[in-house]
């Protein structure tokens, strides 16, 4: 029961450096992305927001430039890779 109690996520990514020229954009989009699905997965799940809007979930999460965040992060990554 410990072991899914307590969850870490140190092993996800390491330790990596967004760019300098990155950093601003990155935290805006993220912030953004953040504030939303903390909103949208507390209605999913108190039955507020009806699942058959997740696809629309995903569509905003999308707009508000996700993959965008996963090309900074990628190459954040591969700078962290080719040290």
């Amino acid at each position: 029961m410990q072991a899914w109690s307590s969850p870490t996520h140190e092993k996800r990514i390491p330790p990596v450096s967004i760019a300098i020229e990155d950093s601003s954009r990155f935290a805006s989009i993220m912030t953004d992305i953040n504030t939303y699905k903390d909103e949208m997965i507390l209605k999913f799940i108190m039955g507020a927001e009806s699942l058959d809007n997740f696809d629309k979930f995903v569509e905003t999460i999308k707009a508000l430039g996700i993959e965008e965040a996963i090309q900074i992060q990628q190459a954040a990554l591969e700078r962290y890779n080719n040290r």
